[in-house]
C-alpha cells in the first residue's frame, strides 16, 4: 500500500505539505490523523501535528513505491526530453519525412480531442438522461479546460435537480465522474452545475467560513462543520486562509469528512 507520513505546525500545513510532495489532490487520497498537534505555552510542550496520507487513486495505485509515485514528473519529463531529441534528429532527414511526421503528431493529436469530447459528449447524455428518468426537463451543454469537464444544465425545476444544500447535484456529479472515469486515461474531474448554483453555493461557504471562525475566536473553542464535499471544504479553507488567528483542517473519512475551524 502507498502511504507516507507528514507532519507541520497544523493538520492542514502538514496536509498541504504531503499534497505538494506527492503531487496528488485531497480526493486521490485517504488522509488519517495521527496527532493533531499541540501549541504548548511559551514554546513548551509543543508537538506538531503528524497525519498519514495513503493512495487511493486507481491509477496511481499502479506505482510500485511512494519515490516512484514522486518521481513520475521527473520521468514524464524525461520521455517528453527523449522525445524531444528524436524529434531533433529526425529533423535532420528529408523534408517529406518531416511533413509526415508532422501530420502524424497532428493527427494524433486530433484524435485525442476527438476521444475527450466523444466521452463528454456521452458523459452529458449519461446525466441527462439519468435526470429526465425522473420525470425533470433538462438541457445541458458542456466544455473541457485543462483537465476538467464542466457540464452546464438548465431548467424550470432546477431546485428538484440540486436538492438539499446541493445533495443531489453533488450525488450526480459523483455518478457522472465515475461514468467518465470507464473510458478516458489519466486524472479528470467533473464539475456538475445548473442554473449557476456552484456560483451562489460558493459565496454562502464563504460567508459561513467568516461567521464560523468569528465564532471560533469568540468562544475559543474549535468549530465543527457537517461533512461536505472536499471541493466546497476547500472554498471555505481558501476563504479563511488570510483570517489572522485562524486556522483550518479537516477530520473523518470520506464521505463523512468535515471542516474543523480553530482558534490559534
Amino acid at each position: 500500500m502507498l502511504k507516507s507520513n507528514y507532519e507541520g505546525q497544523s493538520v492542514e500545513q502538514a496536509l498541504q505539505q504531503g499534497l505538494k510532495d506527492l503531487n496528488v489532490q485531497e480526493q486521490q487520497v485517504r488522509i488519517d490523523v495521527i496527532n493533531e498537534g499541540k501549541k504548548g505555552i511559551f514554546g513548551f510542550m509543543k508537538q506538531d501535528a503528524r497525519i498519514e496520507l495513503t493512495i487511493i487513486d486507481p491509477e496511481l495505485k499502479e506505482f510500485n513505491s511512494i519515490e516512484d509515485l514522486r518521481n513520475r514528473n521527473q520521468q514524464n519529463e524525461q520521455q517528453t526530453q527523449d522525445l524531444d531529441e528524436d524529434t531533433e534528429s529526425n529533423n535532420i532527414t528529408e523534408d517529406n519525412e518531416n511533413t509526415v511526421s508532422e501530420d502524424n503528431s497532428n493527427h494524433s493529436q486530433n484524435e485525442k480531442k476527438n476521444s475527450l469530447n466523444d466521452i463528454a459528449d456521452q458523459t452529458l447524455e449519461y446525466i441527462l438522461n439519468i435526470i429526465k428518468e425522473m420525470n425533470i426537463n433538462v438541457e445541458g451543454s458542456y466544455k473541457i479546460k485543462s483537465n476538467t469537464l464542466y457540464i452546464d444544465m438548465s431548467s424550470d425545476q432546477a431546485s428538484y435537480i440540486i436538492g438539499k444544500r446541493g445533495q443531489v447535484l453533488n450525488a450526480l456529479q459523483t455518478v457522472g465522474q465515475n461514468y467518465m472515469h470507464q473510458y478516458i486515461k489519466g486524472y479528470y474531474t467533473l464539475i456538475l452545475d445548473i442554473e449557476s448554483y456552484r456560483a451562489k453555493r460558493k459565496e454562502t461557504l464563504e460567508q459561513l467560513a467568516i461567521n464560523m471562525a468569528k465564532k471560533a475566536k469568540q468562544t475559543k473553542r474549535p468549530v465543527k462543520l457537517e461533512p461536505m464535499y472536499n471541493f466546497e471544504r476547500k472554498i471555505m479553507h481558501q476563504a479563511l486562509s488570510k483570517v489572522e488567528d485562524i486556522e483550518t483542517y479537516s477530520e473523518g473519512r470520506e464521505p463523512h469528512r468535515y471542516l474543523v475551524i480553530k482558534n490559534k
